[in-house]
């Protein structure tokens, strides 16, 4: 059996669960990417790590940065020609919002092949759920053979458009948790850890993401300025359109102990999870936001804006993190005030806290729920192994899984 995912590029994140996929799953297995890194992406290709079949389409591509949303725009050539030459008995797109997905789509209809839609948009992050947006959105959700959703949000947007409740498989979105658990643990637990804490305030902040509109963080700085509290810090990473500006409003509102360390790759990521007490998303929209689980995966306590797909299944409110809406600065401070009154308890979470994400959304877990949306499908090959799809083979849930 050959399985065939398209998917916009190949991140840093994506990388270990296709390895996963292609290693454990008894089938052929390869990937098409339409670009190499889309232009508001600055994540190094590490092609070493890369352990599955993938391609990467030539093609074109536009990037716009509104104040509301990003988006890209890929234009491919290849794409029919690539579908039939590789000749996949299933085809995965990771979405429905790009030209190659429908020429996926409609490929699997003339061709006879099965068709699984991966989806991760939520009420919280839609565009164009009326008129011809949603007629098109209609077609591509009732026509799939079997669904995949990044957790249960966009598994009830599913169901909204016509998708059957037991078609969908939940492959929560996740990254190598145990990575992230491993590496902020060591870094902790490093000699010069506590020389390089005491660098920053009593209470840490961190911020991860690209600065722009949505992602919510001048609402983060000016509930820092209400408090106004010399004991609280906030580390930001991340770069973008916004972020002369956010600098400037620091300095212009005497605003200190904010700390913009740039973007930074995945393998620098460790140092600050390690450093920081909390994590904070303030985003406006979001689809999934990955930064949540590798947060968690370091222990750290997580406020998640309301409008975050991640929101609904990885936070366990008064335990792991508050759910908060990003407009209402005060709100953000009190949370804020609150969690430094009890800092102490939130710090000896850290080991529950990390333990749990690393069980519970481990990318062999999301992996084996995408084995069982294949699985499903009921062709005429040789079934794969049923201990895989139960979780029964021994050590995929090992901290040494990389």
């Amino acid at each position: 059996m050959k399985v065939m995912l398209i998917t916009n590029m190949i991140g840093p994140y994506c990388v270990p669960f296709f390895n996963f996929v292609s290693e454990q799953g008894g089938f052929n297995f390869a990937v098409v990417a339409l670009t190499k890194r889309e232009k508001n992406r600055d994540w190094k290709f590490n092609e070493d790590k890369i352990k599955f079949q993938y391609q990467i389409l030539p093609g074109r591509q536009w990037f716009f940065c509104g104040r509301k949303r990003e988006l890209a725009i890929h234009l491919n050539k290849d794409v029919f020609h690539t579908l039939r030459q590789y000749n996949p008995d299933v085809v995965v797109t990771t979405g429905y919002d790009t030209i190659a997905y429908w020429q996926a789509f409609l490929y699997c209809k003339f061709a006879k092949k099965k068709y699984i839609l991966w989806n991760g948009t939520t009420f919280l992050s839609a565009h164009g759920t009326k008129g011809l947006h949603r007629l098109l959105k209609t077609i591509i959700i009732r026509k799939a053979d079997k669904y995949l959703a990044y957790g249960t949000k966009a598994k009830e947007y599913l169901e909204s458009f016509g998708a059957k409740r037991q078609d969908i498989h939940i492959a929560t979105n996740t990254v190598d948790v145990n990575y992230f658990r491993n590496e902020i643990l060591r870094y902790r637990n490093n000699n010069n850890f506590r020389e390089e804490r005491n660098k920053y305030p009593k209470i840490l902040l961190l911020s991860v993401g690209q600065l722009v509109k949505r992602k919510g963080v001048e609402q983060l700085l000016k509930a820092l300025l209400c408090l106004d509290d010399p004991e609280i810090g906030c580390i930001i990473l991340g770069n973008g359109p916004e972020e002369k500006y956010l600098q400037r409003f620091c300095v212009d509102n005497k605003l200190h102990n904010v700390f913009f360390e740039g973007f930074r790759q995945q393998e620098d990521m460790p140092k600050y999870y390690a450093l920081a007490d909390i994590f904070i998303l303030p985003s406006f929209e979001e689809v999934w936001g990955l930064v949540v689980n590798e947060a968690l995966a370091g222990g750290l306590y997580v406020f998640c804006s309301k409008y975050t797909g991640a929101a609904y299944d990885l936070i366990k409110k008064d335990w792991n993190g508050e759910l908060f809406d990003p407009s209402e600065i005060a709100d953000i401070s009190a949370l804020i005030k609150q969690a430094k009154e009890n800092i102490g308890s939130i710090r000896s979470r850290r080991e529950d806290i990390s333990r749990s994400i690393c069980r519970e959304y481990s990318i062999a877990k999301s992996g084996r729920s995408f084995l069982r949306a294949i699985d499903s499908l009921k062709i005429s090959s040789p079934s794969l192994d049923k201990r895989l799809l139960t979780g029964q083979t021994i050590g995929f849930e090992s901290e040494s899984m990389r």
